[in-house]
């Protein structure tokens, strides 16, 4: 096809060299300036790291090249040709596809119907059997594994996001851009996808990754460029940087990636707010056991699909109990559903925060209050200046931004969306908070403010368990941890005496022990 308006422009064909150049970018969401004058260029042969903290316009600058959001102003330019007219589809048809960071999959569609959607064009079966021989050529390269006759709506997080990356691959793209596309995989998935990448930029691909992970950046990337606050700071060799200088230049200070010094926690004495005992469900936990106490961080610690999130499900009242038992403050409790465990000071905050988490057609002043409306209210009459008044604090508090109460979250960063989440449980005043991967997608700097964040809650006597497929983040905010496999918990740790290599070794053991039996 041809762009409208441009009909001397010539489809990206395999094969053929690729320029993208955006000159004076700018883009505006509700006057929030989220990208202030961009003049950046992208070539093939490049992988190209694209980095900043949350809110810096990072995955904007993808949005407008892989033609989902236009430009306030500005140019785009492909192999030297100026275009007037761009979408997702024309962006697509051109070679140039998009992993986006918010899935962005039809749940009722099989894996195998949402990676060829748009593409399907019937051919009495024909193309359906190109098409499932190319399936299993991408999934042999990539080693994702995933049932193509399953619905998307029953696949965990991680899978959906590998269906996303096959989705790219399928479409034959020439430039990929990957808006953090390892949030959700495991270390070995995230090994197959840069491996991926690099065959496919050595054949003339170019590849726009965008990442939170600097370690990965650095690993696989041979070109950088750094934003902040919406302004360019600097593109580089990936050889000129290592991760300070990085960092450096995203915070605009120095800084070091550390968690906040915790006290010591001493367990005696302090009361018990939840304990398992051997707790079963139907979703694959088969025997839990673990404990929390008042003011404490608990970590579970496992590999993805090990059962953790499960763990956290079923504390919250989301999937039944089948045998076991839990007791709360002492007493021993049978919840009917998330309204209950609510009522009684436990919240959980989800994974998927899009889905599950917020809600995108109201604004953050009303996602953080909808938790706690009888705190705003007087005999049933909603306080909108008591509301703000509390809002703003909260605002303040996890320095959300845009700082506007009425700010519509869609256009908010990653980051931000995490932010008001918290907001809107602490809104609640909880005594329990279950978190489940609390910085997914999340830069460094948001990342630091959510450490500290946690903090704060434990110090102030609430109570956390806490998942996350980071294994260094686990050990760095928990006083305790729990080791998981296979649905059980098989050990305890204090994670300020135990080693990386220590908590690898057990959790790879275990894994080896239950492959044999």
């Amino acid at each position: 096809m041809t762009i409208i308006q441009e009909p001397e422009f010539n489809n990206i064909e395999s094969g053929s060299s690729i320029n993208i150049r955006v000159q004076n970018l700018t883009k505006s969401f509700s006057g929030t300036i989220a990208l202030d004058n961009i003049n950046l260029e992208f070539n093939s042969g490049e992988i190209h790291g694209l980095v900043g903290q949350n809110g810096a316009g990072k995955s904007t600058l993808g949005k407008i090249i892989g033609g989902h959001y236009k430009s306030t102003s500005g140019d785009i330019y492909i192999n030297n040709k100026k275009i007037t007219k761009w979408s997702s589809k024309m962006a697509l048809d051109n070679g140039i596809a998009m992993i986006h960071q918010e899935l962005a999959l039809v749940p009722g569609l099989t894996v195998f119907e949402n990676i060829f959607l748009g593409i399907e064009e019937n051919s009495f079966g024909i193309l359906r059997k190109k098409n499932l021989n190319l399936y299993k050529k991408i999934d042999q390269k990539i080693g994702f594994n995933i049932n193509p006759n399953q619905k998307v709506v029953n696949l965990r997080i991680a899978d959906q996001q590998k269906v996303e990356i096959m989705r790219a691959f399928a479409r034959n793209a020439r430039v990929i851009i990957m808006d953090e596309p390892t949030s959700s995989l495991t270390n070995d998935e995230v090994q197959k996808l840069h491996e991926l990448m690099i065959t496919l930029n050595k054949s003339g691909c170019l590849i726009i990754y965008v990442s939170h992970f600097l370690d990965a950046i650095i690993e696989v990337c041979s070109k950088i460029t750094i934003l902040r606050d919406g302004k360019l700071i600097r593109t580089n060799s990936i050889l000129k940087e290592n991760k300070s200088t990085v960092v450096e230049a995203m915070l605009g200070t120095s800084a070091e990636i550390a968690f906040p010094t915790k006290k010591s926690f001493e367990s005696k004495n302090v009361k018990k707010i939840l304990e398992l005992k051997n707790i079963r469900s139907k979703t694959g936990i088969k025997n839990v056991s673990l404990d929390i106490h008042k003011g404490e961080v608990v970590g579970l610690l496992g590999l993805v699909g090990s059962g953790r999130t499960e763990i956290l499900r079923s504390i919250f009242g989301i999937d039944s109990i089948q045998e076991g038992e839990i007791k709360y403050l002492n007493n021993s409790i049978k919840l009917k559903g998330p309204n209950d465990a609510i009522k009684k000071g436990i919240v959980m905050i989800p994974e998927d925060r899009r889905k599950q988490g917020l809600v995108f057609t109201q604004n953050s002043k009303s996602n953080i209050t909808i938790t706690n409306l009888l705190k705003i209210s007087d005999y049933g009459i909603l306080k909108f200046n008591k509301e703000i008044i509390l809002v703003k604090k909260l605002i303040e508090q996890l320095d959300i931004k845009p700082t506007n109460t009425d700010g519509n979250i869609s256009y908010y960063s990653g980051g931000n969306q995490q932010k008001v989440l918290f907001a809107k449980w602490m809104f609640n005043s909880p005594k329990l908070i279950l978190l489940d991967e609390p910085t997914r997608g999340i830069d460094v700097g948001a990342k630091r403010k959510i450490y500290e964040l946690i903090n704060d809650l434990s110090s102030n006597g609430v109570s956390i368990l806490l998942v996350s497929s980071e294994l260094e983040e686990v050990m760095g905010l928990s006083d305790r941890a729990y080791l998981i496999k296979n649905g059980k918990t098989f050990k305890e740790i204090i994670p300020s005496k135990y080693s990386m290599d220590d908590v690898l070794f057990s959790l790879f053991e275990a894994k080896k022990i239950n492959t044999v039996n």
